[in-house]
């Protein structure tokens, strides 16, 4: 089935087979004391946690204790951080043996030492160690501390002749940590405590691609040449099909391959936007058409409620917060890529306050060869699009026919929202047009004039009219050359053996014909 609010691992990871055996090349070499480090790059929820979650599973019956840690599990991002990372090491090496979590009974000190002190494992290291981590749930977050869960793994390690492999997520994070309204150089202090390490190998992971390259790579950072780097990007089409088809297969309803291509052309091979996709196609169409996939992506990406929709306005005002420069910045990419001087004329900004700009938008932004910029993600591109004014015709460039895009087109100019429906959830309409309290079924057709209807297929769009409380229109786009848009109007239908709309029924003004 579809996973789209958790890492995944087991029968619900595909793919990386190249990444999970690099990485659990990792375990032999820190068996023999020799370990290495590893930083994985890649966007957000492109698969990095469940890569190292499967390298895990994959390698639970080795001699192994795992310490998994996300930057961002510490709200504050202080040096709680620390408090925080040091539980989770004793978690790994005494949780199995004393059957609870330490990082949970920290919080009741009484209860935390109670439980270490029945555990035998505790009971064989030396009475220092043991000193030393019964007071561990008290202690104030310092960098006293910090030196103290920086050592802890490789000292427990030592203490109990075993290994410890640490998983540190958005670990680029712990550069921006302040205390007392400080910045403090935490990544010098990290580097010099665990190049000394010989039973415990790190591996971090960051979605701010240039700034864990800098970490890992540029000559001045304290980790320079320190990690080897994986580039975790989106799954190759095989690998995405497979995703698509086996997860809908686990909820009894297979996806055609013909459609899971379709899938994969839409949002590519990013893994979270084939789930979430997967999910609202499986989860709130009954039959797998074209029509339901067109519905299935506008309700996910095109709608102020859609998952996608929803995820990327998180980001989005995570990247421009009040900032119009920031948000005409952005709407400018969006379009097309420009350069430095276009995107400036775009945004009235001299260059050099453009090129600010572009900088405070980081990783969101990419510089092509040609020196031009675009937005680095085409589907966020495509989503600032769509949240412009007339962008209620960017569904359509994606997964309209012709004559849908020329409705919408037409349609955008007075001010209407257009939604795709599926034949289950929405009868006999293509699409959905709102302005306001108007609501106008449309019924979409690419052919000459006079265009007909058996009795059957009009009663059918007549009943669903009426069912929904909703006005509607044929909408005709002849054939070429002319391509001609026609809003015709059913009240002036034909009626004989077929119903037929011509010429004759054409509307001249749709805000006057339904205000």
């Amino acid at each position: 089935m579809f996973r789209t609010n958790r890492p995944v691992s087991a029968d619900g990871f595909f793919n990386r087979e190249q990444e999970l055996g690099i990485l659990k090349r990792t375990a032999p070499s820190l068996l023999k004391n020799e370990p290495v480090w590893y930083a994985l790059i890649g966007p957000r929820k492109v698969g990095k946690t469940s890569l190292l979650l499967e390298v895990k599973r994959q390698l639970a019956k080795k001699r192994l204790r795992f310490v998994l840690l996300d930057s961002n599990d510490d709200a504050t991002l202080s040096l709680e951080l620390f408090k925080l990372y040091g539980l989770r090491v004793l978690d790994a090496l005494f949780s199995r043996e004393i059957g609870a979590s330490l990082e949970v009974l920290a919080s009741t000190p009484p209860q935390y030492r109670a439980v270490l002190q029945r555990s035998k494992t505790f009971l064989s290291i030396t009475g220092e160690l043991r000193a030393h981590i019964l007071e561990f749930a008290e202690r104030k977050p310092d960098l006293s501390l910090v030196r103290d869960a920086i050592d802890l793994p490789e000292t427990l390690a030592e203490a109990l002749g075993t290994h410890v492999w640490v998983m540190w997520d958005e670990f680029q994070q712990v550069a921006s940590i302040k205390h007392a309204n400080k910045k403090l150089e935490l990544l010098p202090l990290i580097r010099s405590r665990w190049q000394h390490h010989r039973r415990v190998a790190y591996t971090i992971a960051g979605s701010e691609r240039s700034l864990m390259l800098e970490l890992t790579t540029a000559e001045h950072s304290p980790f320079f040449q320190h990690f080897s780097l994986l580039e975790i990007g989106d799954i190759p089409q095989q690998a995405a099909l497979s995703l698509i088809q086996t997860s809908s297969e686990a909820l009894g309803r297979k996806i055609p391959a013909d459609l899971a291509r379709q899938m994969v052309e839409l949002v590519g091979g990013h893994p979270f936007y084939l789930q979430l996709l997967g999910e609202a196609l499986c989860m709130r169409h009954h039959s797998y058409d074209d029509r339901s996939l067109k519905a299935a992506i506008s309700e996910l990406l095109f709608s102020n409620t859609g998952r996608l929709s929803l995820y990327f306005e998180n980001v989005y005002r995570g990247l421009v917060g009040r900032s119009s420069q920031l948000a005409k910045t952005m709407h400018t990419l969006s379009v097309q890529p420009s350069s430095l001087a276009q995107v400036a004329r775009a945004t009235g900004a001299s260059t050099g306050t453009t090129s600010h700009n572009l900088r405070r938008l980081g990783d969101a932004i990419q510089r092509n060869a040609d020196g031009t910029f675009r937005i680095t993600d085409r589907l966020f591109g495509q989503w600032i699009q769509w949240r412009q004014p007339g962008g209620t015709v960017i569904p359509m460039t994606l997964v309209g026919t012709e004559a849908e895009l020329a409705v919408a087109r037409s349609l955008a100019l007075m001010g209407f929202e257009l939604v795709y429906q599926s034949r289950a959830s929405r009868g006999a309409f293509d699409l959905l047009a709102i302005r306001g309290s108007l609501q106008l079924g449309i019924q979409v057709k690419r052919t000459s004039l006079p265009v007909s209807f058996s009795k059957t297929a009009w009663q059918r769009m007549q009943s669903d009219a009426e069912r929904f409380g909703w006005h509607w229109i044929v909408a005709v786009l002849t054939p070429e050359p002319e391509s001609e848009l026609h809003l015709l109007d059913p009240e002036k239908a034909t009626r004989r053996k077929t119903v037929s709309l011509s010429q004759h029924a054409a509307i001249d003004n749709l805000l006057k014909r339904f205000s």
